[in-house]
């Protein structure tokens, strides 16, 4: 049994609306956070705790970014990935 037009657009709208939910969610924003923050205890330990919070705002906005920037150039990759079997 193929897909329809019709059911190919449901699935697309339905995988759209979960990954906007999920980035959007503040379990992806906390393990943004927490990797971060790992990172940089690791590497520099004498970053205050004001700069490490700076840090970790300015990459959770670069990820959603990121994110937002692939979506809106999807139409580069999309086809790319749609070719691979």
């Amino acid at each position: 049994m193929s897909l329809t037009n019709t059911d190919k657009k449901e699935i697309e709208r339905i995988a759209r609306k979960e990954i906007k939910d999920f980035v959007g969610s503040v379990k992806f924003e906390k393990d943004v956070v927490d990797v971060v923050d790992s990172e940089l205890k690791k590497k520099n330990s004498k970053i205050s705790k004001t700069h490490r919070a700076e840090v970790v705002d300015v990459s959770t906005k670069v990820l959603i970014e990121l994110y937002k920037t692939f979506w809106l150039r999807r139409s580069f990759w999309d086809s790319q990935i749609k070719n691979v079997k």
